[in-house]
């Protein structure tokens, strides 16, 4: 099987390669053999699925951390790279986001602003579940809130907004900054920044009242994504204030109706509470 997996290699097959790994756990193991001994435009690749890989399964992955982080020792160009997978694959565990925090913090000060944008949202993964682990980082992302590159302004929104989600206290201060940089985000890369607008309004209702009819207009985004985040965060702030999600209630209940499951189910959580005798 290892000689299959060179060659899909070769091929740079990356994407046939990771449906095998969902299907043979084993290979991971063998798929690491590679990533010490090929090219490097290979050794992003193997990244990327390692990182897909470990956000799903990440505990077929976290024997592999150290192994990962000890790449750049041999090769820096892959610093983006090791910090977008081990920012997708550690966010569950406590002891491995603290074995990679320091590598994560110092490539956040680095000088190269796409750098600083990989390791900002490996940060914000982390931040979601441990948000101890990313305190002194907490500052540095609110910054990047008014940097004049618009990548770098979104990048520190969307980690913010991961972290707040659980964390709302974190970015309270922060969002007047969320509401500015939510204006002009791209929809595709926005679903951070709205589902902390969710937890901002469940804790602090009166704060996100100006907001709801542009998280409803969410609701009508040509983007997945950005529907649900918008339906949850709706159904968030509505488990406490009804009331002010009454405007997003003709569209959730439409929503209600959705192919799309999750979708589906998170409209009618939000609906629920505004139904006559619930």
């Amino acid at each position: 099987m290892t000689s299959e997996i060179e060659n899909l290699l070769k091929e740079r097959r990356f994407g046939v390669i990771s449906r095998m790994l969902y299907e043979d756990p084993e290979l991971v193991n063998e798929l690491m053999g590679f990533l010490d001994t090929t090219d490097s435009e290979t050794q992003v690749g193997i990244l990327s699925v390692l990182g897909r890989h470990g956000f799903d399964h990440p505990e077929q992955v976290y024997p592999h951390v150290e192994a990962i982080m000890q790449i750049l020792d041999k090769n820096s160009a892959l610093k983006s790279d090791v910090a977008c997978a081990l920012g997708n694959l550690v966010f569950n565990s406590e002891n491995k986001s603290s074995e990679v925090m320091p590598m994560l913090k110092k490539l956040f000060h680095d000088e190269d602003s796409f750098l600083r944008q990989d390791a900002a949202a490996a940060i914000g993964n982390i931040g979601f579940n441990f948000p101890e682990l990313v305190q002194d980082e907490i500052e540095g992302l609110k910054a990047m809130l008014d940097s004049n590159d618009e990548d770098e302004r979104e990048t520190g929104a969307q980690a913010l907004g991961k972290i707040g989600i659980n964390s709302p206290e974190v970015v309270k201060d922060s969002f007047p900054k969320l509401v500015k940089v939510l204006e002009h985000a791209k929809e595709a890369s926005c679903g951070g920044i709205i589902s902390a607008f969710g937890a901002l309004g469940y804790h602090y209702p009166e704060m996100v009242r100006e907001q709801i009819p542009r998280l409803v207009g969410y609701l009508h985004s040509s983007n997945p994504v950005a529907v649900k985040n918008a339906v949850m965060a709706l159904g968030i702030i509505g488990m406490t204030q009804p009331d002010l999600i009454e405007p997003a209630i003709p569209e959730l209940s439409k929503l209600a109706k959705d192919p799309d499951r999750e979708i589906r189910l998170n409209a009618m959580v939000a609906i629920s509470k505004n139904v006559p005798g619930e």
